[in-house]
């Protein structure tokens, strides 16, 4: 089963205007070499951190859940997840690093409800939670979660 992540609408317009701000200051400091410089580089790093952890979709195969993103992704095998359940992370929630909001939610949060987790989420309305035998804790999410966590549920029964 493969299942698209959906961004939600706060997640678009952040990304937009971000992109938005980080291309005016690069036509505004077109003529300043040493402050385009630092904007160039600032901006491309940005877009490829945001690329590279950017979930796309979230797919089960015979023996792991992998977590897809542009040009990788992420397998956890069933036998690593002792349980899979629907969340909603805290919008207050510590995000230790990584992105709120930009090219969605991504890297390492830390909420009062949850605990310490690994984020990869386009919507906070979609999200699943995660549960490793390692006591790692991933927040995933995906268009119809609840057929995701039933599909996972199902993997682990076996």
């Amino acid at each position: 089963m493969k299942k698209k992540v959906h961004l939600s609408i706060f997640c678009k317009v952040l990304t937009l205007l971000v992109i938005g701000i980080m291309v005016a200051v690069i036509i505004t400091e077109w003529h300043n070499p040493e402050k385009l410089s630092v904007a160039l580089v600032i901006t491309l790093l940005m877009v490829l951190f945001g690329v590279i952890y950017y979930p796309t979709s979230i797919e089960t195969t015979s023996d792991t859940l992998r977590i897809n993103h542009l040009f990788s992704s992420n397998k956890i095998p069933f036998n690593k997840i002792c349980g899979a359940e629907r969340c909603y992370p805290s919008p207050g929630g510590l995000r230790l690093c990584g992105s709120g909001g930009f090219l969605g939610y991504w890297g390492y949060f830390n909420d009062i409800v949850i605990g310490s987790y690994f984020g990869y989420y386009g919507d906070r309305s979609q999200c699943i939670l995660l549960k490793l035998t390692d006591k790692k804790q991933y927040v995933i999410s995906c268009e119809d979660p609840d057929e995701m966590v039933a599909e996972i549920s199902a993997r682990l029964q076996k």
